[in-house]
């Protein structure tokens, strides 16, 4: 009897073994998460960029292994991509959720990162196409391009062929109005 039962624990222990393991190494959620990206928040939110991002970096280094360090890396890219980052780069945010994706299927916003990712690539590539104009002051100029010019000119030609013909129909009804209102000459 003394066999089986120290079989029996041999076998319980073989199974949860591996579980307990698995447990052990895997960080658990750090309770100053929630106080972290609440702060990093209203940092964007009240447009303090560096804040956030120090907010985000701090944690990250004093939180090594942690599940919420890797979120880090999404929300710092989510910032860089925000239009009004006036530091913001595509080219960092790209970096940062290519770090975000790179463990395979675990990351909480796996589905949003790779979108925005998409979205980052496409950003650079019109930025590097001179299509996408980002950063200029509030009293910049913008000179349209020749296809604006002509298109704006075709839409100008248009309006006024469609205020002729406005014209025309008006004027018509006019006539159509004094025809019924004066009196017909056999006097009905």
């Amino acid at each position: 009897m003394k066999v089986s039962v120290v079989l029996s624990i041999a076998v319980i222990a073989t199974a949860c073994g591996p579980q307990l393991h698995l447990h052990h190494t895997a960080p658990a959620a750090d309770p100053d998460w929630p106080a972290t990206i609440a702060a990093a928040q209203r940092a964007v939110a009240g447009g303090q960029y560096m804040d956030a991002e120090r907010t985000l970096a701090t944690f990250a280094q004093q939180h090594p292994g942690a599940e919420e360090a890797r979120e880090t890396l999404y929300w710092r890219a989510l910032f860089h991509l925000d239009p009004a980052n006036h530091n913001r780069s595509t080219e960092d945010a790209v970096k940062e959720l290519d770090a975000y994706l790179l463990d395979g299927g675990t990351a909480p916003h796996r589905e949003e990162a790779q979108l925005l990712r998409r979205i980052a690539l496409s950003l650079d590539s019109l930025s590097g196409s001179g299509m996408l104009v980002v950063n200029l002051p509030a009293d910049t100029v913008v000179e349209p391009s020749p296809a604006t010019i002509a298109r704006e000119q075709e839409l100008q030609k248009e309006n006024q062929k469609l205020k002729d013909q406005l014209d025309k129909t008006k004027a018509e009804l006019d006539r159509i109005k004094k025809r019924l209102a004066a009196p017909k000459p056999d006097g009905r």
